[in-house]
């Protein structure tokens, strides 16, 4: 399997101002379509739901390319995972093997081996003709460190421009 790092092919190439989002920034912020930021849980839980929201309110012809770090990361927000998976073609999830969630047929997991660079990485990729949009942050403190659980630093950016999204895509499929 190629060990590949979104953030790292993506993060320097992306133009827009660095900003501070600590853990509750608002709505408005997490919507912008080109940021680059420092980030809490809190606040990438937010972003990846409103990202998200556009593909629940109705079918769309898109791939979804979600990065959890571990695949037990995505339990808690399963049920809306699989009505997603119900409005899209496809999603790929990618993380490491921790858990077995409830398949879907829309769903495919992609298990990523120990010390691969994605596994610090939480991203969401959403390809489609109109509103592609991407996220991908990079855990800083890395995700074992249990007294950091939900206070974990991460360093990102987000996008929708569609050259960021093609490389995404391109550099995503050679996993899947």
């Amino acid at each position: 399997m190629k060990n590949i790092s979104l953030y790292e092919e993506i993060f320097d190439k992306v133009e827009a101002q660095q900003k501070s989002l600590g853990g509750d920034a608002n709505d408005d912020v997490l919507s912008k379509m080109s940021l680059k930021f420092d980030s809490k849980v809190s606040s990438l839980e937010q972003m990846c739901y409103l990202m998200e929201a556009t593909l629940l309110r109705k079918p769309t012809e898109a791939t979804v390319y979600a990065g959890f770090q571990k695949v037990s990361r995505a339990e808690a927000i399963w049920d809306r995972y699989h009505e997603l998976a119900d409005n899209v073609d496809k999603v790929y999830l990618f993380g490491e093997k921790d858990k077995e969630l409830e398949p879907h047929e829309n769903i495919e997991f992609v298990y990523l081996p120990a010390n691969h660079k994605l596994i610090r990485e939480w991203f969401l990729v959403i390809d489609k003709k109109i509103g592609s949009n991407m996220m991908v942050a990079y855990d800083e403190d890395g995700f074992g460190v249990e007294d950091l659980k939900e206070d974990r630093n991460f360093k990102g950016v987000k996008t929708s421009r569609p050259e960021h999204i093609e490389k995404a895509v391109n550099l995503l499929e050679e996993i899947v």
